[in-house]
């Protein structure tokens, strides 16, 4: 039997009923919530395999993917919880990226930095394989923002060093114990966030300023909790016009909107976390900005059940090593909230 922290999908074996366009669709809703696009003759040629391991802290994903388009709209950041670094290690073809004011193309070798938090759009010309590791933005001690789209060249001993590591951390993976995943998850989250710390700490990469979107975006993450945080906040804040701000965040729905759909979203994790299952339903509220009188109704209308029903079923879920099915949505969501 597969190993249960490994999940394998591939365009030969379709779940029942879906089209390869579907699926697709589907698996990459369910992961990290990416939109994807094709011309008419990607499409007709829409292939993938991809084989996803759970390490302790870091979640290893190897994708050989035909030609398409995989974006992280204003949309996309306003539905999903993203608050992880995706790192790629390009092992054959090119990945075209657009982040922030970076346009690069990345080649075999090469590593792509992307901060979920922010849009970006990635296309492939041709197929190509590579290795996306993901990790939370908090594992890294400065604000990540800035290595958004920054491409760590192969030929620098940096890139040459860690990728070796990953590679043959991925490569090692089925035959690993327990034992084995905690410690070389761990030695490799390390050596791949004091890669990037020192990137973050090399002139010129401090003074990068992301878009005002990204940087309003992050300003909002970090000071969910404060009661004062409101558009008037906003635009005072970052020097803008009410009207300004909102056209900023039509595409999201509104800036109030996004603001209770991060907020609701924290509680969200926060009712899941067994080591905040000490905290009262209406401390949670409290702690992520939210009336207790009006908790409750939000969140029912958000995830189509009361708070009190996301802690109890939190508490019935099994642990990682216990799933038995391998249906991608299940497992990955259940990875990405223990990251």
């Amino acid at each position: 039997m597969t190993d249960q922290r490994i999940v394998y999908t591939s365009s030969d074996a379709l779940l029942p009923g879906m089209t390869r366009m579907e699926e697709w669709q589907f698996r990459m809703q369910a992961t990290l919530n990416f939109d994807t696009s094709f011309a008419c003759e990607q499409a007709s040629q829409l292939a993938w395999e991809v084989t996803t391991h759970h390490f302790a802290g870091l979640i290893g994903v190897l994708m050989q993917l035909s030609p398409q388009k995989i974006e992280r709209t204003p949309a996309s950041l306003s539905q999903a919880d993203v608050d992880y670094l995706m790192v790629d290690l390009i092992l054959a073809g090119e990945v075209w990226s657009r982040a922030g004011h970076r346009e690069t193309v990345a080649k075999a070798g090469d590593f792509l930095v992307l901060d979920l938090m922010q849009q970006s759009t990635i296309t492939l010309h041709q197929p190509a394989t590579l290795i996306s590791w993901v990790l939370p933005r908090t594992a890294l001690p400065q604000d990540p923002a800035a290595l958004h789209g920054m491409l760590l060249d192969h030929r620098q001993p940096a890139a040459r060093l860690l990728g070796a590591q990953l590679r043959e951390l991925m490569a090692c993976s089925p035959e690993l114990s327990a034992e084995d995943i905690a410690f070389y998850g761990a030695e490799s989250t390390h050596q791949l966030v004091t890669t990037l710390s020192r990137q973050l700490a090399q002139p010129g990469q401090v003074e990068y300023q992301p878009p005002l979107l990204g940087r309003i975006c992050l300003y909002i993450e970090q000071h969910l909790g404060d009661r004062t945080l409101s558009p008037q906040d906003l635009s005072h804040r970052f020097g803008l016009a009410r009207a300004s701000l909102y056209r900023l965040f039509e595409p999201m729905g509104g800036v109030a909107s996004y603001i209770r759909k991060r907020r609701l979203l924290t509680a969200r994790r926060c009712l899941m976390d067994h080591r905040q299952h000490h905290l009262r339903i209406g401390q949670i509220a409290h702690r992520c900005g939210l009336e207790a009188s009006t908790f409750s109704r939000l969140y029912t209308q958000a995830f189509e059940m009361t708070p009190r029903q996301a802690r109890t079923l939190s508490l019935m879920a099994r642990p990682l090593e216990s799933i038995e099915t391998l249906d991608i949505q299940r497992a990955h969501l259940g990875w990405f909230r223990q990251l």
